[in-house]
């Protein structure tokens, strides 16, 4: 039986607040005064809401069908439309979305994650909170001065990364396209840390060189210590999670049941 991340709306939604602030919207919102916009808050936080009811459908269930599909993006759309969107800005919004959505359909179809780059699932799993950036930021564009909107690439990548590892025993009980969990499941632990740490090690070392000789512009050199903070936050860990006892859970995965 699958378990739920995201059982009821108001654990849900505080659940969203934490995301926000882990992924540093919250000081976007505070920086930009838009944190005082109650209703611009609020609509955040339910397109968030509903992009996360999605995710809960598929990950708790094996049988996906399009009707019921249709009623979670029935419910994105909807919540982009009271932030006075157009049926186009909405379609070019939710691309992404559509595109990780496909990934953990490929599942069902024995096509794991680990097909996937390592750069392009991360940057796809991320969507979500790169809508929600771009939401902030077309509402404040003055933010682009302290950080350009594509200077978070990095951080994003990271903290996807970690999420995996933290979410890797909960994920163990639910249908989650979780690359970490999937990884350690067909290559084993060791070379999944050392993949990982290798990728890990390269995505720093692409901030390090962006950040070079922007650190004089804006914020970037607070986002550039954010995002060094977060990358060894990870790599440590990386080497916990698979020298913890959680990886003597992996064989009762739901996934395994499903792979050739």
């Amino acid at each position: 039986m699958t378990s739920l991340k995201y059982p009821e709306e108001k654990a849900t939604k505080e659940k969203i607040q934490e995301l926000f602030a882990y992924r540093r919207l919250t000081d976007l919102l505070g920086i930009s005064n838009m944190a005082k916009d109650q209703k611009f808050t609020q609509h955040l936080v339910d397109v968030q809401y509903q992009i996360y009811m999605l995710d809960s459908y598929l990950e708790s269930q094996w049988e996906i069908h399009k009707k019921d599909l249709k009623v979670y993006w029935d419910g994105i759309r909807s919540s982009l439309q009271q932030m006075g969107l157009k049926k186009k800005q909405i379609s070019d919004l939710v691309s992404e979305i559509k595109e990780y959505q496909q990934i953990e359909r490929d599942c069902r179809k024995d096509k794991w994650p680990t097909s996937v780059s390592f750069q392009k699932f991360y940057t796809t799993k991320s969507c979500d909170v790169r809508l929600i950036r771009h939401l902030i930021y077309t509402s404040h564009k003055d933010l682009q001065h302290l950080w350009k909107e594509n200077a978070w690439l990095y951080y994003d990548m990271i903290t996807e990364v970690h999420d995996d590892i933290e979410d890797l025993e909960e994920d163990i009980k639910t249908y989650n396209g979780n690359r970490f969990l999937i990884s350690i499941l067909r290559k084993g632990a060791e070379k999944t840390r050392q993949d990982y740490e290798e990728h890990l090690k390269s995505i720093t070392e692409k901030a390090n060189a962006y950040f070079a000789d922007r650190m004089h512009k804006g914020k970037n050199k607070q986002l550039a210590a954010w995002t060094a903070a977060r990358s060894k936050e990870t790599i440590k860990l990386l080497n916990n999670r698979i020298n913890s006892k959680v990886t003597d859970l992996l064989s009762q995965s739901l996934l395994l049941n499903h792979m050739n």
